[in-house]
């Protein structure tokens, strides 16, 4: 039976993949490392210590502009005072719970992170209810003590002067202290202008129906206080635990960048780290600038995120770009793992063909193509007859997986088969160590006479290498 027929093609190249199980069982291992990152103590006090930091500037904030708003109201008569108090009171307190939430929050990432802040957004919109219940009663007390005054026009006339005068200066602490046109905007522009007719009306002399405006317009303009304070409270909430998540993932890939090797059962080996960045071809550095462009967003104050693009932060792209480094690090641990598979199945098949062929291996004839362990392995035997072997093991297209090619390059006549054979005895040796290969395949084309230079490939630099030290020498330039 000829070559052909035997499904061998003319060709010095002979294939044969891999499989990738042990390459899989290396990344579990470098992620289970990461995982186990992810949960240090020491790291996640300093989260909470600086989420308790930048909770402090913030109810330092939110005190200061409480307590502006509340001397701008001092000249309120005295019903409108005691009610914008009841109103200061629950705005303290809803202060305070959130901010209790915020720290019972520090260190999450992901579903918990989002279960947390819908449950925040539901007692938002309940509180945000209740305030407004809380108010309306309030008010309805202040409606009832007025209503006597029908009878009486110097005293109706001087109630509905305290309650207009009291929605300006209403108007004004809101307008002067209050990022309104933010939570709110048009509202108190169109407050404004109710507001200047209910003046007119009470400079016409029409008491009864200004008293009337003043007392809506006092309750329309402490409801939009409280309502954008509490949009606010919100918000620095939001950009808190923006920040905290982003802090958390910057921090993640520090920690992460350099790892202890592990073994097949995920326990470090003694000695031996992993460079995530080098061995994942600079994507943890990508990842690394990404995070930080995240992170100056989150903490943006002049032209700052809405409360939408925040919440998208610590819901979906926080969370997105933790699970990518922890695919980027266990990727890392596997290409590492590849590379000394790569020296040990050349070891394998260079033995191998030792033993059963008159080739013979000369020391110093191995090498990374380029010196570089992230790229193929070369090895050469040599026949008394000058012909010559090269065996390539390479990384797969992901990187991890293998693939490894038995390049012949005869002196004389090209024997095809014995090519085959000797490509079979390969595969059969490597399942006899317990590792699942392909068949044999022939490549059409001839192999590179250039690969049988050694020194030549030491010297070769790859593309991804070329770009690297291209990037290096700018950023040592710059």
């Amino acid at each position: 039976m000829s070559c052909q027929q035997k499904g061998h093609a003319v060709s010095g190249s002979k294939r044969i993949t891999v499989d990738e199980s042990a390459w899989q069982q290396a990344q579990a291992a470098a992620a289970r490392l990461r995982e186990v990152n992810r949960q240090l103590p020491s790291m996640l006090e300093a989260l909470r210590r600086d989420q308790q930091e930048q909770l402090g500037r913030v109810d330092a904030t939110v005190r200061a502009r409480q307590e502006a708003v509340e001397q701008s109201l001092v000249g309120l008569s005295e019903r409108t005072r005691t009610l914008a108090a009841q109103t200061s009171r629950r705005l303290r307190t809803y202060a305070a719970t959130l901010r209790g939430e915020l720290q019972d929050s520090a260190g999450r990432i992901g579903e918990e992170t989002r279960r947390s802040l819908d449950e925040q957004e539901e007692r938002w919109r309940s509180q945000l209810a209740q305030e407004h219940e809380a108010r309306e009663r309030d008010f309805q007390q202040l409606r009832d003590g007025l209503a006597g005054l029908h009878q009486d026009r110097e005293r109706l006339l001087a109630a509905a002067r305290d309650l207009v005068s009291d929605a300006r200066l209403q108007a004004g602490a809101v307008a002067g202290n209050l990022p309104h046109e933010r939570f709110a905007p048009g509202q108190l522009a169109a407050l404004q202008q109710r507001l200047a007719l209910a003046e007119a009306n009470l400079a016409a002399g029409a008491a009864e129906t200004a008293l009337g405006q003043g007392q809506e317009l006092c309750l329309r303009l402490d409801e939009l206080r409280a309502e954008v304070e509490m949009r606010d409270q919100e918000w620095r909430g939001a950009q808190v635990a923006a920040v905290s998540a982003t802090t958390l993932l910057l921090e993640q890939i520090r920690l992460n960048t350099t790892l202890a090797v592990a073994d097949a059962h995920g326990e470090p080996i003694d000695g031996a780290t992993l460079d995530v960045d080098y061995w994942s071809e600079g994507e943890l550095g990508e990842l690394r600038a990404q995070a930080e462009v995240l992170a100056g967003r989150a903490a943006k104050q002049d032209d700052p995120l809405t409360l939408a693009k925040l919440r998208a932060i610590i819901e979906q792209d926080a969370p997105e770009l933790d699970e990518r480094l922890t695919k980027i690090v266990g990727q890392a641990g596997a290409r590492q793992f590849a590379s000394q598979v790569r020296v040990n199945l050349a070891e394998l098949v260079v033995g191998t063909l030792e033993d059963t062929t008159g080739y013979v291996w000369a020391a110093g004839q191995a090498t990374y193509a380029a010196e570089d362990p992230r790229r193929a392995f070369y090895s050469k035997l040599r026949h008394l007859d000058s012909s010559e072997i090269v065996v390539e093991v390479a990384p797969g297209e992901d990187g991890q997986s293998c693939v490894l090619r038995l390049l012949s390059f005869d002196a004389g006549t090209p024997d095809e088969e014995e090519r085959a054979r000797r490509a079979h005895v390969i595969a059969d040796r490597l399942r006899g160590e317990g590792l699942e290969v392909g068949g044999p395949a022939a490549e059409q084309a001839e192999p590179d006479p250039a690969l049988t230079d050694l020194d030549g490939l030491r010297r070769r630099v790859s593309e991804p290498r070329r770009q690297s030290l291209a990037a290096q020498d700018a950023a040592s330039r710059a």
